[in-house]
C-alpha cells in the first residue's frame, strides 16, 4: 500500500511542462472546480438534475473524509510530491469525485460518447494524482470503485424515492438524517459536506413548494444569474469564514465549536444556491416567459 515504485517511474518523465499540464488537469478535482459546478448548473441547466448530482456528489465526498479519517493512511513522501497536499491518502477524493460528477452527467446524456467522455476524464485526473506524487494507485483504484458504486446506489434509491412527502415530514426527516451524518462524522469535510448537504435538501423542498422558480433564461438573463449567483455564493464563503471561523477562540482543534460553525456556514452556502438565488433571480424576473 505505500510502494511508491510506480510513482518514481511515472516520474521519471517529469518536466516543467508536464508538472504543469497535470497540475491543471488535477485542479478539475478540486473543491473549487465543484463549488463553480454545482451552481451553475441548477441555475442553468435543470435544477433537478443538478440537486440530484449535489446530492450524490455530497454524499460521496462525506463517505470519502469518513473512509480517510478511519483508515489514517499517510500520502507518499513530501519528496515525490509535486504539488503542496495535506491530510490523509486512502480513497483518493479526486478519482472518487470525478467519478461520480462524470459518471453522473454521461448517466444524463446516456450517449456513447458521453461514457466515453467521462472514463478519459477520469483516467486523467487520476493519474495526475499519482504523477504528482500525492496517492499511491491503491488509493486511486478505490476512489473510483467507491464513486462508481456511489451512482449505482443513487440510481436504486432514485427510482425507489418517496413521492409526495408533505414538506414538513420532507424537512424533518432530511434535517434528522444530516443531524446524524454529522454526529458520526464531524472532523474533516464531513461538517463541512454536512452542511452543504441540509442546505441544499431543505432550499430545494421550500424552493419547489414556496418559490417555484423556472431554470429557463435567455442568455442575456443567464449572464446576469451566473455573474450575481456567483459573487454572492463566494462572497458568503469569505464573509462566513470571517463571521463564523476568523474570530477568538476558534480553532480547528475544538472538538465541537469549529465543526458546528463549519455546518452552518456551508448551510447558509446551499440554501443560497437552491433557495435564496432562485427566489432573487424570480423577483427580478430573470427566467423565460412560457
Amino acid at each position: 500500500m505505500v510502494d511508491t515504485s510506480f510513482i518514481i517511474w511515472v516520474q521519471q518523465w517529469s518536466t516543467p511542462f508536464w508538472d504543469r499540464f497535470w497540475q491543471l488537469i488535477t485542479m478539475l478535482g478540486d473543491l473549487e472546480f465543484y463549488m463553480l459546478a454545482i451552481p451553475l448548473l441548477y441555475w442553468l441547466m435543470s435544477k433537478k438534475f443538478a440537486f440530484g448530482f449535489a446530492i450524490i456528489f455530497i454524499l460521496s465526498a462525506y463517505f470519502n473524509s469518513a473512509c480517510k479519517y478511519n483508515f489514517i493512511t499517510e500520502r507518499p513522501p513530501w519528496d515525490l510530491r509535486l504539488i503542496d497536499q495535506e491530510g490523509f491518502a486512502f480513497p483518493s477524493g479526486h478519482a472518487q469525485g470525478n467519478t461520480g460528477f462524470w459518471g453522473f452527467l454521461a448517466r444524463h446524456i446516456n450517449k456513447s460518447w458521453a461514457y466515453i467522455g467521462a472514463g478519459i476524464l477520469v483516467a486523467l485526473v487520476s493519474f495526475s494524482r499519482i504523477y504528482l506524487g500525492v496517492h499511491f494507485p491503491i488509493d486511486i483504484i478505490f476512489g473510483i470503485a467507491i464513486g462508481l458504486t456511489a451512482l449505482a446506489l443513487y440510481e436504486l434509491a432514485w427510482k425507489h424515492r418517496p413521492r409526495g412527502v408533505e414538506l414538513s415530514r420532507y424537512l424533518l426527516l432530511s434535517g434528522g438524517a444530516i443531524f446524524l451524518l454529522f454526529l458520526l462524522h464531524n472532523k474533516g469535510d464531513g461538517p463541512m459536506t454536512a452542511g452543504f448537504l441540509l442546505g441544499t435538501l431543505w432550499g430545494y423542498g421550500l424552493e419547489k413548494e414556496l418559490v417555484g422558480w423556472s431554470e429557463k433564461a435567455n442568455i442575456s438573463q443567464n449572464i446576469i444569474k451566473v455573474v450575481l449567483g456567483l459573487l454572492v455564493f463566494f462572497g458568503l464563503r469569505e464573509i462566513t469564514r470571517t463571521l463564523f471561523i476568523n474570530i477568538p477562540g476558534i480553532t480547528e482543534d475544538q472538538e465541537l465549536i469549529y465543526p458546528v460553525m463549519t455546518w452552518l456556514r456551508y448551510t447558509i452556502m446551499g440554501f443560497w444556491v437552491t433557495l435564496i438565488a432562485p427566489w432573487l433571480f424570480q423577483r427580478l424576473r430573470l427566467y423565460r416567459a412560457h
